[in-house]
């Protein structure tokens, strides 16, 4: 499980941003056209089905052109850096650092926690595995330089697993759901969602979840711009950002209520919608403030002592406080 700055590169899909990237942006600096924000979304958007907030923007005066779906944090950053988009979503703070390293001008504008923590490494009913040092000699699916792979090198750790003694397997979350299906993986570290597809359809058991076994939470969900655009939209930033925040408070009161809008894509059979409505997880965003900077500075410390990034950043140097 040695990783290399190319790999990590290459399977997070970041490989282009590796190379000066001025030129990406050319002709978009400072973001999209006067009185309008671009903002990227996943196949689930409860603040893109809602509605709510495209509305509570145009009446600041603010036209949201929505850009997506996509599948992950990623390619939102990638969206961002070459000028098609103008926030990166919600999404995983370990490909943003690694975006970052790899050359990409892009800070932090918010930050988001989640209580409970429910991502997890999941057994295959029929493997035999029942705890982490189980783990040994089976193959373990995750997702590259991201949430799966962070959390099985936790897990490992912890239980003072050799790395090298597990076989892993890069799969993005479809892949990895179909083969964990059809037996062709024996563990699978994955989050909320396909988390529970696992569990109801497959059979699976988590042997490791994130806010059980971990102290401290070491990757968030972001949002990110490019800095050239964080100079010149300061205040379409805090509008953008607070309306994201009303959003998430009204889907913390109306948990259930926000899956079923979510359902309405996703598509879940009932017992998976359930299992998930009962974690009741409660989101809390925030604009980037010192904690923010502490608390993801921490994060990408621990990653970077394990190799999970390609070398240290300093999160203050890419982040802006409005």
């Amino acid at each position: 499980m040695t990783l290399s700055r190319r790999t990590f590169l290459t399977a997070a899909g970041l490989t282009a941003l590796a190379a000066p990237l001025a030129a990406c942006a050319a002709g978009s600096a400072g973001g999209g056209a006067s009185g309008k924000v671009r903002l990227t979304y996943s196949t689930i958007s409860v603040p893109k089905s809602r509605g709510v907030l495209e509305k509570t923007l145009k009446d600041q005066g603010i036209a949201v052109e929505w850009v997506g779906p996509f599948p992950n944090h990623a390619p939102t950053l990638q969206a961002v850096v070459g000028g098609t988009a103008d926030f990166s979503f919600g999404g995983s703070t370990t490909p943003a650092d690694q975006a970052i390293l790899s050359g990409a001008d892009l800070v932090y504008a918010a930050w988001a926690t989640s209580n409970p923590r429910t991502t997890a490494i999941l057994a295959g009913a029929h493997t035999g595995i029942q705890k982490v040092p189980d783990l040994a000699g089976r193959t373990v699916a995750v997702n590259k330089a991201g949430l799966g792979e962070f959390l099985l090198v936790a897990a490992l750790e912890k239980y003072h697993v050799p790395r090298e003694s597990v076989k892993v397997t890069y799969l993005n979350p479809p892949e990895a759901s179909a083969a964990f299906g059809a037996g062709k993986i024996d563990a699978w570290a994955i989050w909320q969602g396909f988390r529970e597809i696992a569990e109801v359809q497959y059979g699976a058991r988590p042997i490791f979840v994130d806010g059980d076994e971990l102290d401290f939470q070491i990757d968030f969900s972001s949002y990110l711009v490019r800095r050239d655009y964080a100079e010149r939209n300061a205040d379409t930033i805090r509008k953008v950002i607070s309306a994201f925040q009303a959003d998430y408070e009204w889907q913390n009161q109306h948990y259930k209520q926000a899956l079923d809008i979510g359902n309405s894509v996703s598509h879940y059979p009932q017992p998976v919608l359930d299992k998930m409505a009962s974690k009741n997880v409660q989101t809390k965003l925030s604009l980037i403030n010192d904690e923010g900077i502490a608390q993801l500075q921490r994060g990408a410390d621990w990653l970077t002592q394990r190799k999970i990034l390609s070398g240290p950043i300093t999160i203050a140097d890419h982040a802006v406080k409005l």
